[in-house]
């Protein structure tokens, strides 16, 4: 073989490898370990840490099956956590990113994806980049440490999954304020500073619970709508967090005096109070206006509210709460009402 030959055959060569490499792009080939986002068993997981690429970061501990931590103190929303479990548990390839968006896709997940590690006890068991949806909105940009990005999505669900890893510590705080049985409290008092007649306690810490008023003196009362009262506190969730106010205009709020205020000591001798604020009437407001159709002073659905000592405000609606906040006067006209009723269907 002469030399041309030999240049000839090198140069036929590189041209053939270049081609290859090139055109069918050998390193964007589909290995399966490069989209294996799913994790099978969740059960094991115990830590999942995100952060993202424009700030931001939180931390979720479980500490057992039932609860989960926020940042290594704050009870998690269950629910939320719930269904990031079931999201690693179902995600799935969907397709890999085509060429012409190929670089468009590293360059956002770059700029914006959240870093989510998932750990099975110390042990770090996936990384999992999440960057934004696709353009026909049913489909989520992932990525696994040191491979290529593909479209994910969950089969049957209709959507993107980006809004399921959220690094906003706040989203993930649990918005459960009272989860109690009746047998599990001791006494419930509720006060309304700008109305000191309207207080009352519900005492159970007797055989039959007890109504007291603000000056501690027991008020004659069917015992039955006590007991209504106490089995109200079970699954008492606020609306959400507020992400409107700052911290110095809810520290502002805080500070003032509330509309109400419900104490709630636990025969483990836990105590857990929420403070209610009155609201202004605003652009989330549905009812604005009376049966006369006046513009009503304040909000009559929502509340602020506080939990303990937590600076962190949040929605609570009269909806849900009004059963546990209405005054003595309320408590003793509605069971008037109730026993007349039943004196005259037994004439």
């Amino acid at each position: 073989m002469n030399k041309i030959t030999k240049i000839l055959i090198s140069i036929l060569l590189i041209s053939v490898a270049t081609y290859f490499l090139v055109v069918n792009k050998p390193w964007k080939s589909f290995a399966e370990n490069d989209y294996d986002f799913a994790i099978t068993d969740t059960a094991s997981i115990t830590k999942i840490f995100m952060a993202s690429a424009r700030g931001g970061t939180v931390l979720l501990e479980k500490k057992d099956q039932n609860h989960w931590l926020v940042n290594g103190s704050t009870p998690a929303d269950l629910p939320k956590i719930q269904l990031l479990l079931e999201t690693l548990h179902d995600v799935q390839m969907r397709n890999p990113v085509g060429d012409n968006e190929y670089n468009n896709v590293i360059k956002e997940m770059t700029a914006a994806a959240v870093k989510t590690e998932v750990y099975a006890g110390e042990k770090l068991i996936k990384v999992i980049y999440v960057g934004q949806m696709t353009s026909d909105q049913t489909g989520t940009y992932l990525m696994l440490e040191d491979a290529k990005p593909y479209v994910a999505h969950i089969p049957g669900f209709v959507g993107y999954l980006t809004p399921r890893f959220l690094v906003e510590p706040i989203k993930w705080k649990s918005k459960l304020i009272f989860d109690y049985q009746a047998s599990d409290i001791n006494y419930v008092q509720v006060s309304f500073p700008s109305q000191p007649k309207e207080n009352f306690t519900v005492d159970n810490q007797s055989e039959l619970p007890k109504l007291l008023n603000g000056a501690g003196e027991v008020i004659a009362i069917d015992s039955n709508y006590l007991k209504y009262y106490l089995g109200s506190f079970l699954q008492l969730y606020a609306e959400g967090y507020d992400d409107n106010y700052t911290a110095i205009q809810q520290d502002s709020i805080s500070s003032s005096i509330p509309f109400c205020t419900v104490k709630v000591k636990l025969k483990s001798s836990e105590e857990v109070s929420l403070r209610l604020f009155s609201k202004q009437i605003d652009k989330r407001t549905k009812q604005r206006y009376d049966e006369s159709g006046n513009p009503l002073p304040l909000d009559t659905e929502k509340y602020f509210g506080f939990k303990n000592n937590d600076k962190s405000m949040m929605y609570v609606q009269d909806y849900n709460f009004g059963k546990i906040i209405r005054g003595l006067s309320y408590i003793k006209e509605i069971t008037a009402q109730a026993s007349a009723m039943r004196k005259a269907q037994i004439q």
